[in-house]
Order: structure tokens, then C-alpha cells, then sequence
């Protein structure tokens, strides 16, 4: 996380130059307020620009980061990413990875979406706005990172400007170690007093290589209408290995050892056209866009080998492939009015088959092969109609969605969805001065169940453990109200947010043990679950040349439980926090100043229906040197907390800990 700079009217706030993220207050490029969402605009510093997205994500307020780079906006899993004001289609672990603090203008952050956005999302949406070439001529940069686990990435841009024609060039390749963790398992089986107990211990690591490559041209068709269209492929070949030793802590479990391999063969290509207008009627805008996705390639062999003897091989393909087309229209209707309609077509396709083999059906399971396609069409219309009265600016706002799902399989009855639901949301911002305001929204949303979850065959994920879809399961449907007050005095930025959320037909893990010993899981909707809680962020420059900024959230969340009694619901109090604190020194002539940065999250117990999970914590320290104006070198230091699960049921109890090993990383960024 970093500073946050005071409030103005302009879209880019004036800052000093050690500052990487700012918020922006008060009109965006196109003079329509946007009182749904907080934007971070991202300083073109040495520092900001070598950090990639998940980076920069890490530590802004409402947003965390976890060890293994899921993102939560207050305190919510799902989170979905938009690039531009459209939806992401591919991998978002990789994408995130690849984008750095140069290819970033802003992030916005959205808690409480209005009906403009797609109604899925538990964690609302965090939007994307990538930087745009303005300088006529040739430029871009390169960068080199390299860390201690073995991996290196070489990553170069190419912009070049022409009049009315702008092109971009940006290529990228990884090779070597991802991941480094280790597992430590203690597993029981059967009743309390007669378990069966072991002890699982070993290391995971993540090898591989990808490379990616991105093409983009946009063209000014006039002073009010850009047209760009852009084109992007990658693939690769990663290689996760888990190495465990399974010894005995009671005397009729026998000891043996498991080698597992995974080979993953993938490749991607997708290409987008967005149209982008600007009308004579101040606000006025029109943006429609086109993107497709698909997977060519993806290819997954597993190849287990044990001490004793026994082998599983599963091979998988599931090619996929995704259709996004998007219609925004923003009029203005009169003084202090804005209407904007729009409408939406997604489409999902995957295409499942599955074939495991093995030498032991008794403790492995038979040999099968199945195979299965899903289908899921989303058609959405909305309308939101903002009404500004004096201080006070009112945003109502209504989409319609109507879905249809299908999964079909040679051996099973046919799953077919057919679904229409209206989401309503309402926005209110009050500026009380120049230095306060209150914000109230609302918004229906809705998480629909992955294609995946609905197959209705199951899969063998480790030597333990299966899982097997379930056809019968529901959506969930989230209502979300918050409260919110920005206050900032001089150079003190503090904010407050209060929010309620309550979710209706949670899914939930539910664990059994098969007559294998095997823990057989599967996604189940648990009853009804509420969150009530507060955020409170604070920036503020500690010295002339020392900030701050930090966010604490409470939690008090109320779940239901799978517990040997029963059904029941559970309580629970739980905070977070997250924040940066950045130290710069002077700029030496015109190569920009030093500057240290610590990052740190963390996030205390929960307990979800059958699993208690234990606190967590995740740190880094960061050093960037400026080498001359357009070089710089940054070390990082990373370390993440052990992360603890334990399952509780009638018949299982497994108690774990994972850990990644610390991390050195060393970048160096040039630009030309």
C-alpha cells in the first residue's frame, strides 16, 4: 500500500514524487461523478511502476492479498476483476502477475457495484484502468526479475504513437520455480476412541515456463471516437510435484511414502475490439466492446507413484472458452442528471474429459472415464439514473439477467438451468464540505454455481481425498448495505466504512469418509450466513519524508455449523489489518529518490460450517534504488505466515499447516 494524497477537482491530484497510489475525489476524465467506487491513480515512479498489480493491490484499503494471492474486498472471496470496465476472460493469477504499476493509470475499487456491473461478485469488483501512450514517437521499458526460488521473468513494452494511430507491443516469459511450500498433516479417521492416525509430511514446488505476447492498436477516428482492437496468446508446460511422507502415529496405519507429478499443457489466445465515443453533450458517452477467449490447449496428467507398490495416472482436458459483448451509453438529462443504460451478452463453454487408471481398486478406485459439457449464457439490460440536488447526488439503479445453464454427460442425466432475477442497487453521496463526505449504498448480487461444481461425476485429487460435483446445488444471493464517511483535514486522510451483508443459500465444503478411508468432499448450500462489520483506513505523512497508511476491519459474522450435535450457528468476532509504511529519501538531481517500504496483512481465525481456519499473516520489505531517471533496482523480501485448516466431522478430523518458504526478489526496470 501506499500514500494517499489530499482531495482536488482534477483527475490527477498533485503529489510528491515518493508517492505511488493517490485517491482521486471528485470528477473522472469523462465529468461524471462516479459515487459508486474509490479510485487510486498510480504514480509513474521507478518504484510504482516495476511493482505488479498484486503489488499494488496489496495493502489498499478494503482490499487483502492472501499468501496464496486470492484477492478479498472486505473480507469477501470473490472478487471479480474488470480491465476497463470489462470483465477479465482468462487467468487472473497470471494476468495480475504480468501487469505492472507502468501499464496501470488507476485501480478502482468497488464494494457495493451499481447495476452497471454484473450482478456475480460476492466481493465486488476491483476494475483496472490501463495507462494509455500520449507522446508522439517510440517508447517503453523492460524489466528483469529474478528470485530465490529459481524463477526469472523478462517482460518488455512497446509503445509507439503516430498522429492518430497508437500501437503496443508487450511480450513477457517465465521460466523456473513458482512455488515452494511445505505440508504438515495429521489426519484421524473413525470414531474418537478406535481412530486410525497418521502423520503427512512433505514439500510441494511449482516449476515451469510460459510466455505471453499482447498486440494492440488503436486509432482516433475523429476528436470524439477511438476505435482499438486488440489481439493476445500465451502457453506454457508447469510442472507441480508434491513429495510426502505418510508416517504412522497409531500401530495399524502402515507407513508409506507418495510421489506425485503433475504435467499441465496449456495455451491461450483471445482478442477484444472496443469502440469508444464521446458525445457533443458534455458527459455524454458511448462504449461497446467484443471479447472472445479461448483455450486451446489444456492438457493435465497426474502420475502418482507409492512406496508400496500402488500407481494412479488421470488424464484430463478441459479446453474452454468464454464471449463477452458490452453496450454502455451515459446521457445527460439535464442539470445534475445523468441516465446510463446498457446491456450485456456472456457466454461460458468447457468441455470436461476425464480418463483414471490404477493398480488398486480397493484403495484408489476403479478405473473410469467420463466426460462432460457445460454450457452457461448470461443476457443482462440495466439502467441507473443519477440526480444530483445540491450537495446531495442520488444514483438508483436496475438490471435484469436472464440465464440458462446446461451440463451434459453420456452417462448422466441432463442439468438444465434456466433462471431471471432482477438486481436492484442504490447509491447516495453527500458532500458535507470539501474536507467530509457520506456515502449509503445498496445492491442485490448474486454468486452462480461454476460449471465444475455441477458435474455430477467426481475426480481423485490426492491419495485422501475426491471430489464429486453436485447437480443439485443452488446460487447464492447476496444483499449488501453499507455507510460510509470520507474525512479529510490537510494532509490526514481518514475513512470509515460500516456495511451488513447477508447471503442466502452460502455454499459451504462438506466432507464424508467412503468405505476406502477416502474424504470425499463436495460443495453443499449450508442455510444463511450475515456479516456485519467496519473498516476504518487512515493515511497520513508521519514526517516530511515518512507515511502511513493502514486499514483495521471487524468482523462479526454470524455461519451456519455441521457440528456432531447437528445444525447450528456460530458467532464469531474477527479483525484484519493491513497497511504500508514508506521511508524516501531525496531526489538527486533528475534521478528520483530512494525508497523503503514495509507491507504487511493479517487476518485472524474463522471458522466456515466443517473447517476452523487459524490466523494468517503475510509480510514484505522493499527497497528500490534509482539507478539514472530511467533505471532502477528494487529488492524484495517477502515471508508469509503458516496457514492452518483443521476439519472437523463425526468420522475425519485432519489438522493442517502450510507453509511457503521466504522469498528474495531482485527487478530491475528500464525505460526508453
Amino acid at each position: 500500500m501506499t500514500a494517499l494524497d489530499p482531495p482536488t477537482a482534477l483527475p490527477v491530484a498533485s503529489a510528491e514524487p515518493s508517492s505511488d497510489v493517490i485517491e482521486v475525489i471528485g470528477k473522472r476524465t469523462n465529468d461524471t461523478p462516479e459515487i459508486d467506487r474509490r479510485s487510486y491513480q498510480i504514480r509513474e515512479t521507478p518504484q510504482s511502476a516495476q511493482k505488479d498489480a498484486l503489488q499494488l493491490l496489496r495493502g489498499l484499503p478494503a482490499v487483502t492479498v492472501t499468501p496464496d494471492d486470492r484477492l478479498l474486498v472486505l473480507g469477501a472471496a470473490i472478487t471479480r476483476l474488470y480491465v476497463d470496465g470489462r470483465p477479465f476472460l482468462g487467468d487472473i493469477g497470471q494476468y495480475l502477475h504480468t501487469l505492472h504499476g507502468s501499464d496501470i493509470a488507476r485501480i478502482e475499487v468497488i464494494t457495493n457495484p451499481s447495476a452497471q456491473f454484473s450482478s456475480e461478485g460476492a466481493g465486488g469488483v476491483i476494475n483496472l484502468i490501463l495507462r494509455k501512450t500520449g507522446q508522439e514517437g517510440v517508447s517503453g521499458n523492460a524489466s528483469y526479475e529474478a528470485n530465490s526460488w529459481g524463477y526469472a521473468l523478462v517482460d518488455t513494452t512497446i509503445n509507439a504513437k503516430a498522429g492518430d494511430w497508437t500501437y503496443q507491443l508487450k511480450a513477457s516469459a517465465n521460466v523456473g520455480r513458482m512455488l515452494r511450500r511445505t505440508l504438515d498433516e495429521t489426519r484421524r479417521v473413525g470414531a474418537q476412541a478406535s481412530a486410525t492416525a497418521n502423520r503427512e509430511s512433505g514439500l510441494t514446488t511449482y516449476d515451469g515456463g510460459d510466455g505471453r505476447v499482447t498486440a494492440k492498436v488503436t486509432h482516433d477516428l475523429d476528436a470524439h471516437t477511438t476505435l482499438s482492437a486488440q489481439a493476445r496468446l500465451g502457453g506454457g508446460h508447469d510442472i507441480t510435484v508434491n513429495a510426502l511422507d505418510f508416517t504412522a502415529l497409531t500401530d495399524d496405519f502402515e507407513p508409506f511414502s507418495q510421489h506425485t507429478r503433475l504435467d499441465s499443457h496449456g495455451a491461450f489466445l483471445d482478442g477484444q475490439v472496443a469502440l469508444a465515443h464521446t458525445g457533443t453533450i458534455k458527459g455524454e458517452a458511448l462504449n461497446a466492446s467484443v471479447q472472445a477467449f479461448k483455450s486451446t490447449r489444456l492438457h493435465d496428467v497426474t502420475r502418482a507413484r507409492y512406496s508400496d507398490g500402488r500407481w494412479y495416472r488421470i488424464a484430463r482436458d478441459h479446453p474452454a472458452r468464454s464471449l463477452d459483448a458490452k453496450l454502455d451509453w451515459k446521457h445527460p438529462m439535464g442539470s445534475g442528471q445523468m441516465l446510463s443504460t446498457g446491456a450485456s451478452f456472456h457466454v461460458d463453454a468447457l468441455d470436461e474429459d476425464y480418463a483414471f487408471t490404477s493398480n488398486d481398486a480397493a484403495t484408489l478406485g476403479a478405473d473410469t472415464r467420463n466426460a462432460y459439457a457445460a454450457r452457461s449464457r448470461t443476457l443482462a439490460a440495466y439502467a441507473t439514473f443519477q440526480q444530483a440536488i445540491g450537495r446531495l447526488t442520488l444514483a438508483p439503479g436496475l438490471r435484469g439477467e436472464t440465464n440458462a445453464r446446461r451440463i451434459t454427460s453420456p452417462d448422466e442425466e441432463t442439468v438444465q438451468l434456466d433462471r431471471t432475477r432482477l438486481f436492484p442497487s442504490f447509491h447516495a453521496s453527500f458532500e458535507a464540505s470539501k474536507a467530509l463526505r457520506l456515502q449509503a449504498s445498496y445492491s442485490r448480487r448474486i454468486e452462480r454455481v461454476p460449471l465444475e461444481y455441477l458435474a455430477s461425476y467426481g475426480t481423485l485429487e490426492d491419495a485422501y481425498t475426491r471430489f464429486e460435483g453436485n447437480p443439485a446445488l443452488k446460487d447464492e444471493s447476496i444483499d449488501s448495505y453499507e455507510l460510509g464517511i470520507q474525512l479529510r483535514p490537510g494532509p490526514l486522510e481518514a475513512s470509515a466504512t460500516l456495511y451488513w451483508r447477508r447471503t442466502s443459500q452460502l455454499w459451504s465444503e462438506s466432507y464424508t469418509l467412503n468405505s476406502a478411508g477416502t474424504s470425499v468432499y463436495t460443495y453443499v448450500n449450508a442455510g444463511n450466513s450475515t456479516s456485519a462489520g467496519g473498516q476504518l483506513d487512515l493515511g497520513l505523512p508521519l514526517t516530511g519524508r515518512l507515511k502511513l497508511n493502514a486499514s483495521a476491519n471487524l468482523f462479526d459474522e454470524s455461519t451456519p455449523l455441521d457440528t456432531a450435535g447437528g445444525a447450528q450457528r456460530l458467532h464469531t468476532l474477527r479483525y484484519t489489518t493491513n497497511g504500508t509504511l514508506e521511508w524516501s529519501t531525496r531526489e538527486r538531481g533528475a534521478t528520483p529518490g530512494d525508497v523503503a517500504q514495509v507491507q504487511w496483512s493479517w487476518n485472524s481465525a474463522a471458522r466456515e460450517y466443517q473447517i476452523r481456519k487459524g490466523a494468517w499473516f503475510d509480510a514484505s520489505l522493499a527497497y528500490t534504488h534509482s539507478v539514472s531517471p530511467s533505471m532502477a533496482l528494487t529488492g524484495t523480501l517477502r515471508y508469509s505466515g503458516t496457514t492452518r485448516e483443521r476439519l472437523v466431522t463425526p468420522l475425519l478430523d485432519e489438522d493442517t499447516a502450510r507453509q511457503r518458504s521466504p522469498r528474495v526478489q531482485i527487478k530491475l526496470y528500464k525505460t526508453f
